[in-house]
């Protein structure tokens, strides 16, 4: 099936498609101001850049082999799938900022890095961009441990 889209592939990029377009169209018909925009807009200005990028990809791209994916890696992806429950659960528990710290380095250290000094350091350095970048945008307080 060489340059095609499957048609589950297909109707999954439909529905996403579908459901952004109407998430937008409430949105601005609800208000057109900056304020009520302010995450919508971006985000599903990003989702139709990415359904256009994937059809255009795969329209003249080869087909994967469809190779199954290991055991080893189906478990890698379970056990993170499970950290990320406990990261929502430990949101409210110990606070976004050490919720998310952890969970990024887990995540990183699950990924296959190697080096010691890289997990926490990017976690650091994206949790205080996300907790920053969060803390601006939204106007209600998000429970925190140390920022």
């Amino acid at each position: 099936m060489s340059g095609r889209l499957t048609l589950t592939h297909t109707a999954f990029l439909a529905l996403v498609a579908l459901v952004t377009s109407y998430i937008s169209w409430s949105a601005i018909k609800a208000s057109t101001k900056l304020f009520n925009l302010i995450v919508v807009v971006p985000v599903a200005a990003i989702i139709a850049i990415l359904i256009v990028t994937i059809v255009a990809s795969a329209l003249r791209g080869k087909a994967s082999d469809g190779a199954m994916p290991s055991r080893a890696n189906t478990l890698g992806d379970i056990l993170l799938l499970g950290c990320f429950a406990v990261f929502c659960v430990a949101l409210t528990k110990v606070g976004f900022d050490i919720a998310t710290f952890i969970f990024v380095w887990i995540g990183i250290v699950l990924g296959g890095e190697k080096r010691i000094w890289l997990p926490p350091l990017f976690s650091a350095l994206f949790t205080l961009i996300l907790v920053k970048g969060f803390g601006a945008l939204f106007p209600f307080p998000m429970p925190m441990l140390v920022f």
